[in-house]
């Protein structure tokens, strides 16, 4: 038969188009592709031979093989596979049939920023055109005696002709390399650190080995195996690139301790060993396999800004993303992992993959699972449980905040500090050991334990022995307004108003007290209101002090002041509320007050507000004229 020349299908032309001219800083995708499309052939060739006994195949070894040649600036690509028959290279290479290529299209303009899921349009072996300005293909059918020659550069054109290879059955693809000039970004795919580096990276599990003679330099021996200086010989290996350990895939049975610590290791580049491995297999309507894994500690650039993370995802074995954040929602953004799902219906743009109605499936039936399994974890193995949590807790609480759905379930893996106790306790726990007068859930957001567990706010709760629960990372302000009530019982902040601990002949005969001590006060009381008017909208008598003077109190509805400390810090300035002061007119300051000049009182109100502010954690104003105002303090002789 003679060599055909033929044109490409219309919508051939303009992928080859977008692949020459568009995707220049992810070439290297194109091993990827054809390595895979290599790896679809050996499993069909597989299927073919247990389907059909009598099928005539040269009975290599399954495997996929790179020929990298620097002086001819070629890179080969072979395989023992099913291979393909002249009609079905015109099929496969010279029209497109799929129902994916329009879709493909349209979206051609995303590839720029996402080109990673070229393949899942059926049009990966175009890529080649990324590296190649000519791309030969000769493939021999199993069961055939003949093979076939397809070569194109691209152009719009292709040929085809019938050939012989030697090898039998199979694939081979010569790709005549481009020269890439002066372009940094440019990879030498005839180079044998690239060439394994990029195995390595996309196509590490295939099922098959993919193999490539390796050349080594080594010293040359003496008659006692001492290196001869300045002697070297060359040797050359045929190595397996690739692990082909894709342990995700086998039953958890067969897979020791060290090699799935081995993989996480692989995977993570974390080279201490997990503290939790969570392996899940759905099964049904959505099917995908998830290999998941807790650190040991938090990764060092773990609260960085722009930190990667999500699961890996594959599709038959062959990697197709990195860091995919729409398999795991932020408040989990610490597990890491492997997910296999090739039912999966992928596009090539991030944007549309979060839309994905797939992605969102296995989404939630991974966040299940892994709530499952910690919730699991707590009740069997509480000392593990508490190490999770205290590196990832404060990231697991944003879930509190940000998934209604899943809002109850988060809440009973939530742990705390308290006044209580030294352990961590949950809100169950907590609910547990709450008295029989107490009526609500109390907490104190604060910047540290040290700080909050010498806060004025506790002493009245503490004369009580009412537990309160100690809250002291940034994302508590949001979560434990989000949480409000657990078990019918509502969550109080005790540095806000409204704070009521008494029952209800306690609380008469403490607002008769405070109507008594309001008229023996009052005049003390509008001098000190009078004095920090711009910062206080309201002084009165503290319910909750025993032995401090003072504390500044939050409205109930108003932001705390560590609220807006955080949203300051964070260039988001917001609207300083006036605080409410309350005071202590048991505490010996005041029956000593009463005694001074107005003005005196005066400046005393703004160093017991200057110091409520410091007992808080808030930066005060003036810190010079605080100073001054101690120690004019200090030496007076009637101080």
């Amino acid at each position: 038969m003679a060599k055909e020349t033929k044109q490409f299908q219309a919508e051939v032309k303009e992928i080859l188009d977008l692949m020459v001219h568009s995707l220049y800083s992810h070439r290297e995708i194109f091993l990827r592709e054809l390595v895979s499309n290599a790896s679809d052939a050996l499993d069909k060739l597989r299927f073919e031979e247990a389907a059909n006994s009598e099928l005539k195949t040269s009975g290599a070894e399954k495997h996929i093989r790179l020929t990298p040649n620097k002086d001819e600036k070629t890179l080969t690509i072979s395989d023992t596979g099913v291979g393909m028959s002249y009609d079905e290279v015109l099929e496969n290479l010279g029209t497109i049939a799929r129902s994916g290529t329009k879709e493909f299209l349209k979206k051609a303009k995303d590839l720029q920023d996402s080109p990673e899921l070229i393949g899942q349009f059926g049009v990966g072996f175009y890529s080649s055109f990324m590296v190649a300005d000519k791309v030969t293909v000769v493939t021999q059918k199993a069961g055939l005696d003949e093979a076939v020659i397809w070569e194109s550069t691209g152009d719009g054109s292709f040929s085809i002709d019938k050939t012989t290879r030697p090898e039998g059955n199979g694939t081979t693809i010569t790709l005549h390399l481009k020269d890439f000039g002066d372009d940094e970004s440019a990879q030498d795919f005839t180079d044998q650190w690239t060439l394994k580096s990029t195995i390595k990276k996309y196509s590490d599990f295939i099922d098959f080995p993919i193999k490539m003679e390796v050349v080594r330099e080594e010293p040359e021996l003496d008659k006692d195996d001492k290196p001869i200086e300045g002697k070297t010989k060359t040797t050359i290996e045929d190595e397996t690139l690739n692990s082909r350990k894709a342990v995700w895939l086998k039953d958890p049975s067969q897979v020791s301790e060290e090699e799935y610590n081995e993989f996480y290791k692989h995977v993570t580049h974390d080279w201490s060993e997990p503290t939790e491995r969570i392996y899940y297999k759905a099964e049904g309507a959505q099917e995908f396999t998830a290999l998941m894994f807790i650190p040991s500690q938090q990764p060092f650039d773990y609260n960085y800004r722009d930190t990667k993370w999500g699961l890996s995802l594959y599709v038959n074995r062959v990697f197709i993303m990195d860091n995919c954040e729409e398999l795991l929602p932020p408040y989990f953004r610490f597990v890491k992992g492997v997910i296999e799902a090739n039912d999966l219906s992928l596009n090539v743009s991030r944007e549309i993959l979060q839309k994905d109605r797939q992605i969102q499936a296995i989404k939630k039936a991974v966040v299940s699972k892994l709530i499952r399994s910690l919730k699991q974890m707590m009740s069997k193995d509480r000392e593990k449980y508490e190490g999770i949590w205290k590196n990832f807790g404060a990231t697991l609480k944003e879930g509190l905040a940000n998934d209604v759905g899943n809002k109850d379930k988060l809440q009973d893996l939530a742990l705390f500090h308290s006044n209580e106790t030294g352990a961590l306790t949950t809100l169950k726990e907590y609910v547990e050991r709450m008295k029989e007068k107490q009526k609500e859930i109390y907490y104190i957001t604060g910047e540290s334990i040290k700080q909050v567990e010498c806060s004025p706010y506790l002493e009245m709760l503490k004369e009580k022995g009412f537990e309160v629960l100690y809250c002291v990372d940034p994302v508590d302000e949001w979560v434990m307004q989000s949480i409000a009530k657990y078990d019918e019982k509502d969550l109080r902040s005790i540095t806000k108003e409204g704070l009521e601990l008494d029952d209800e002949d306690e609380k008469k005969a403490k607002e008769k007290e405070i109507k008594t001590k309001e008229k023996e006060y009052k005049g003390l009381i509008d001098t000190i209101q009078g004095a920090v008017a711009e910062n206080v909208k309201e002084v009165k008598i503290s319910p909750r002090l025993v032995d401090s003077p003072c504390c500044l109190v939050s409205g109930a509805y108003d932001p705390s002041a560590r609220m807006e400390r955080m949203m300051e810090a964070m260039g988001q300035s917001m609207p300083k509320s006036k605080r409410i002061m309350e005071i202590n007119p048991d505490h010996p300051v005041f029956a000593k007050m009463k005694g001074l000049t107005e003005d005196k009182q005066k400046v005393w109100a703004e160093i017991l507000y200057n110091q409520a502010l410091l007992t808080e954690g808030s930066p005060i104003e003036d810190p010079l004229k605080f100073s001054k105002q101690i120690a004019s303090l200090m030496t007076e002789t009637n101080a």
